[in-house]
């Protein structure tokens, strides 16, 4: 899936037009970029009060939803429904099929993201689940950057994939360090504003993908936000045959 020791690779792709969903911005997958596991699908989806999104199922997937604008609401398999506010956040962990719907407020518009996750394998499969949680603190850091922990180990909202969700926003003009890991992938994805992403401009709709990089520098105007997002490769799969140590000889 990829080369621990290859060189960082820090790619900028533009999002474009989903077909099937003339109100969803697709960053991958299209026509140009496929899925990029573990990554299934990034996407930014803006909605009316007339739109509908119709139920739909998920399985072998992790789906974390986080609203940025306006009111939507969630209605799980079971048809319980929960607002979802500016900030919150909903993660799916489908082992097992599990089926939701995104409905629109009434008189509302909304704007979120969605980021799929294929589930890695597991001799004891993770549990199917539905995590509803609402909006982060928004913490200043050393940098001047305004931070929301969306999904992770210091978030409201965890995964069972190792997912972390950052948004950061810049209150001045700057550069900010975010760590990725050589043995992660990393997303960041520009939501307004003007800025670059290790020296290359990343303008609002389109989005960097990151690999074999310990970390990466984002700089920006005021006002630039980006949501950063890395998950861990998975192992990569034994060699199948017999086992060296058992095998006979003759």
């Amino acid at each position: 899936m990829s080369n621990p020791k290859g060189p960082p690779s820090v790619r900028v792709i533009d999002g474009q037009i989903d077909a099937d969903e003339r109100t969803t911005r697709l960053l991958f997958p299209t026509r140009g970029q496929g899925p990029w596991p573990p990554f299934e699908r990034f996407a930014e989806t803006m909605t009316t009060a007339r739109t509908a999104i119709g139920k739909h199922a998920h399985q072998g997937e992790e789906v974390v939803l986080y609203v940025l604008e306006g009111e939507v609401h969630h209605v799980d398999d079971a048809g319980r429904e929960e607002a979802l506010t500016p900030g919150s956040t909903a993660v799916l962990t489908a082992h097992e099929p599990l089926s939701h719907d995104i409905v629109a407020a009434k008189g509302k518009r909304a704007r979120w993201l969605s980021v799929v996750v294929r589930l890695p394998w597991h001799t004891e499969p993770l549990p199917t689940s539905l995590q509803i949680k609402g909006a982060p603190e928004v913490v200043e850091a050393a940098d001047g950057t305004a931070q929301r922990r969306v999904v992770g180990p210091l978030a409201r909202a965890d995964s069972s994939t190792g997912l972390e969700v950052l948004d950061v926003e810049f209150a001045k003009k700057g550069t900010a360090f975010f760590r990725v890991g050589r043995e992660r992938r990393g997303i960041a994805y520009a939501l307004v504003g003007s800025g670059t992403i290790n020296d290359a401009p990343v303008d609002p709709g389109s989005g960097a993908l990151v690999e074999n990089a310990s970390g990466l520098a984002v700089a920006g105007s005021p006002g630039y936000r980006v949501v950063l997002a890395s998950v861990p490769l998975p192992p990569e799969p034994k060699p199948e045959g017999p086992d060296p140590v058992r095998r006979r000889v003759k």
